[in-house]
């Protein structure tokens, strides 16, 4: 059977006054509508006025499954590709209702029965001094997550001179080090510093991290292939410490991701069903990464959408930590109904009452913009 879009269009949902969601919705000939997430923080401006070009695409277009339509679509950059990817997501939600199916039922017949999350409370973390984030943390802790991450490097910022970086990553050290006394030493503490880092700097701060047992390290500097080098000589001082190096969030497709495989720059990559190309590619990532040893951890702190074909991605994925933006808004519940998938003890079941996605949209909530 040839299957037709018809209709297609993205939504911002405003979710505060430093967050967006970008909702992408397809509609199919048989009336079937698919949901993805375009969500790219700071460019929700430049995505809508691109959006009509990309969708005008696959508007019309007959296909027998998403990857007939996949070639077609453009991955330039990762504005074409947050636009893209989402279009991907939606034509598996589609394709998948089709066939009786979930998403991740699409791509195999083995599930995992549930999912381990990670807690990201930095977002939600309004107030920075060191007894807002205790606050937050024991709220944290009280809601069961075993593992948790915090970007605590607020003053840092890379264009600073070495001395300056120095003299201002001390605040986030003592956001880490009220972090680690207040959290059991079996809790998993990630720390993610959004290339804050020079890589001199970075170095220094490996030395001062050693005592807080943290499990991984997110990002230090700017992740592109003139950094390999340095990206592996972090990675063994890391390890050296025992502690594990991840990233990548914003590399496009597998190509995006191959140099850094290749040399062995990271213990654990993140890709994002919002850039990497949709749940497909992010499959074939997750067996590229196997073959050569690397953890596969998506990238997820944005909106229920995402969360949500993350969840199917993570179904059928070798065993994976998967983040979880905590408690940003009570908006992520509103829009998409997420009983079938509650988060319990830090662990998701994958089977839902749903096909597709496995969620419903609750369109008078969405449109209320």
């Amino acid at each position: 059977m040839k299957y037709k879009i018809i209709k297609a269009d993205i939504f911002k949902f405003n979710v505060s006054n430093k967050t967006n969601w970008l909702f992408t919705r397809l509609q199919n000939n048989s009336g079937l509508c698919g949901w993805g997430e375009a969500t790219l923080q700071g460019k929700e401006f430049e995505i809508l006025k691109k959006k009509n070009d990309i969708l005008r695409i696959i508007l019309n277009s007959k296909f027998n499954s998403p990857f007939d339509l996949k070639p077609k679509l453009p991955f330039n950059n990762i504005l074409d590709a947050s636009i893209s990817s989402s279009i991907m997501q939606c034509l598996w939600d589609i394709f998948s209702r089709e066939k009786g199916q979930s998403i991740g039922e699409m791509f195999s017949n083995t599930k995992n029965d549930y999912i381990s999350i990670y807690a990201n409370f930095n977002r939600s973390t309004i107030n920075r001094d060191l007894e807002g984030i205790k606050t937050r943390l024991f709220e944290v802790i009280k809601d069961g997550f075993n593992a948790i991450k915090f970007a605590p490097f607020d003053e840092v910022d890379p264009e600073m001179s070495f001395k300056e970086i120095m003299k201002n990553m001390q605040p986030g050290l003592d956001r880490i080090a009220t972090i680690h006394s207040n959290i059991d030493k079996n809790i998993k503490l990630m720390i993610d510093c959004h290339w804050r880092f020079s890589f001199d700097s970075f170095l220094e701060l490996i030395n001062e991290c050693e005592k807080y047992n943290l499990y991984w390290i997110e990002s230090p500097i700017k992740e592109n292939i003139e950094n390999i080098y340095e990206l592996k000589q972090i990675r063994k001082k890391l390890n050296n410490k025992g502690i594990k190096l991840a990233g990548l969030e914003n590399q496009i497709m597998k190509n995006g991701f191959f140099e850094f495989v290749k040399n062995n720059t990271h213990d654990v990559m993140m890709p994002d069903v919002k850039y990497s190309g949709g749940p497909d590619e992010m499959i074939e990532l997750d067996k590229f990464f196997s073959k050569h040893d690397i953890e596969f951890s998506p990238h997820n702190p944005s909106g229920p959408i995402a969360h949500a074909h993350s969840i199917q991605i993570c179904s059928v994925s070798t065993p994976c930590l998967l983040e979880y933006q905590y408690k940003e808004s009570d908006k992520f519940h509103s829009i998409v109904n997420l009983s079938n998938t509650p988060i319990i003890n830090s662990k998701v079941k994958t089977i839902t009452s749903e096909k597709g996605l496995g969620v419903s949209i609750n369109m008078k909530n969405l449109l209320k913009i």
